[in-house]
């Protein structure tokens, strides 16, 4: 009897255990905008989320985690600014126009697909009270200025910053 039992375990026991051990971890997504020019990895639990910004070539957002992304790409020709600081300060003095109490952290200069770009961490108040925490990252290409702009409440930060970090990092111009 008792060797019957151990038989039954042996073999029971993996097969009851397979499907829990077996589930393949849930894939991030790749996402496209600009007519597939530019591309983000969304992690799981993210999904596009259209209607964040009229102006946006990427929108998406975890509404679990509240956090959001726009990428806004603009053609260098068309614009006044001409290089990669003034953008950033034109674009964040924007960002911030309807927001109270901003504070800029940074710039942390770095290279995103091999292009130069510049992120800051924009702490504020938002026009509804919400604190906020915003990352604004303008990345240059020669024929573009992307802004990859994320945002969550300023309690949920330290939490949802690894992933909005990898999306950031995950940005790709074709």
């Amino acid at each position: 009897m008792r060797r019957l039992l151990s038989l039954l375990v042996a073999f029971l026991f993996p097969v009851l255990l397979a499907p829990a051990c077996g589930k393949p971890a849930p894939a991030s997504r790749t996402v496209y905008g600009l007519s597939g020019k530019i591309q983000v990895e969304l992690p799981p639990g993210w999904e596009e989320m259209p209607d964040l910004h009229e102006s946006a070539d990427i929108e998406a957002g975890s509404k679990s985690a509240d956090a959001y992304l726009v990428v806004v790409s603009e053609r260098r020709e068309i614009l006044r600014s001409k290089s990669l600081e003034d953008y950033s300060q034109f674009t964040r003095d924007a960002l911030v126009s309807t927001m109270s109490f901003p504070q800029h952290l940074g710039p942390r200069r770095k290279r995103i697909d091999g292009r130069l770009a510049l992120q800051y961490e924009i702490r504020a108040i938002g026009k509804f009270g919400t604190r906020l925490v915003e990352l604004h990252t303008v990345v240059e290409s020669p024929e573009y200025f992307h802004q990859v702009v994320l945002w969550t409440s300023a309690e949920r930060f330290k939490a949802n910053e690894p992933e909005m970090l990898a999306i950031v990092e995950s940005f790709r111009e074709r």
